[in-house]
């Protein structure tokens, strides 16, 4: 309806969750849902690293299996929108890691780089993403953070989060895209082990709502300014 500008969450726990009998593996799905939204991805913000991932809560050995053009271009054609719309970036420039070991080094570990991934890279740069790839994901992120890409995807769960969290463990930021609300969450657990002992550490919370401020006040201008164009 417009009254709130965005939705921070807390952690939660996926466990208790499941024991609770809620059908959701985690918030991003429970939201897409209850959005109505077909289209769903989990981004996450570290320092100068902006990723999407292509799978979400997905056991590793199920990856492949669910691997498709489809969930791989999804997560580029988002980040894109989301990189425009929210971080006044007009003209990201995103790198695609690939699945495999040293991307499948021309299918000796895995043929999903020819097979799925660069035609979802093609399908994107024809719909005018610029997006490059697949990459080895032990060298991607490396460039990614020293400038070189605007935004990453990443192809599983934590192919994506381990660098998220080597870089910036205590302000990084997850953030669902695709959703037409603006969600922002610690990019961390729940922490039982530490609960209660007055230790834990509010940093991650608050850069998600200082995440959440700034994208929604960078949408609201965004729209500002297309509004006057048009109106001129």
């Amino acid at each position: 309806d417009g009254i709130i500008d965005a939705v921070v969450t807390a952690p939660i726990s996926k466990t208790s969750w499941k024991l609770a009998g809620a059908d959701w593996p985690g918030h991003t799905e429970m939201l897409a849902a209850r959005c109505k939204s077909k289209r769903k991805v989990m981004m996450f913000i570290a320092g100068a690293l902006k990723l999407a991932l292509a799978t979400i809560h997905e056991a590793l050995f199920d990856v492949r299996n669910k691997f498709t053009i489809g969930c791989v271009f999804e997560p580029i054609d988002l980040l894109d929108t989301a990189l425009k719309e929210y971080f006044h970036i007009d003209k990201p420039k995103i790198g695609v890691a690939a699945l495999n070991p040293h991307a499948g080094e021309g299918g000796q570990f895995g043929d999903e780089e020819h097979r799925i991934i660069s035609p979802a890279i093609s399908l994107a740069q024809h719909q005018g993403i610029n997006c490059l790839g697949p990459f080895p994901a032990d060298t991607l992120f490396l460039r990614a953070i020293h400038g070189e890409f605007d935004g990453v995807v990443a192809m599983y769960h934590d192919q994506g989060m381990i660098p998220v969290k080597l870089l910036d463990f205590e302000h990084a930021v997850n953030v669902t895209i695709g959703i037409p609300i603006i969600r922002t969450s610690p990019a961390h657990g729940t922490a039982f082990d530490i609960a209660g002992k007055n230790i834990a550490n509010p940093a991650g919370l608050k850069s998600a709502i200082s995440t959440a401020i700034q994208m929604a006040k960078t949408k609201k201008a965004r729209e500002l300014a297309h509004a006057n164009t048009t109106n001129t």
